[in-house]
């Protein structure tokens, strides 16, 4: 999954500098490289296999990606990449609901800061440069409330997920 994200953040960077986001770039940039750091590290400590899931995620991102290069629209990109990186996010938001030990509170905590400030550093505010930024910072939230509320109701060890529970991503 790791990969595609990789591929997802790097056409939402460029949709975004078509766009004329301004300093936000900078925090897709840092998603870019985050991810495919996480995607490298994956071959080697990774778990988990390829997926009909992912598949599918890869087929849309192609469509994002095709749809852009044909429209030149990089609303449409973005809208694309959202609703992958939505399915992709429901089955992480799943996953720490059944084990919501399984994710490091406080990696998503900073990532929900700085996505609040990747909203702050639009520069031309509109609907184009704001639906991506106001998405993460949506998303992340409620992953971060959901890990926060679950944790207060599970004190298990981190360790005891049952590997279908981790395969889950």
């Amino acid at each position: 999954m790791w990969w595609i994200y990789t591929g997802l953040f790097a056409l939402l960077f460029a949709a975004q500098r078509g766009a004329n986001s301004g300093w936000v770039v900078i925090v897709t940039a840092a998603y870019v490289i985050d991810s495919a750091l996480n995607a490298i590290l994956s071959i080697k400590y990774g778990f988990g296999s390829f997926h009909k899931r992912d598949a599918v995620s890869i087929a849309i991102a192609i469509l994002g990606m095709s749809a852009w290069a044909v429209t030149s629209n990089p609303l449409l990109a973005i809208l694309m990449i959202i609703v992958v990186d939505g399915a992709g996010f429901w089955l992480t938001l799943v996953k720490t609901w059944h084990a919501p030990h399984s994710e490091t509170l406080i990696t998503w905590q900073l990532a929900l800061l700085g996505n609040v400030f990747g909203v702050l550093a639009v520069r031309n505010r509109s609907f184009v440069t704001l639906v991506y930024p106001v998405y993460a910072v949506a998303a992340v939230a409620i992953l971060v409330g959901l890990m926060m509320a679950r944790r207060r109701e599970i004190t298990e060890d981190p360790t005891d997920y049952p590997s279908t529970l981790l395969d889950a991503r």
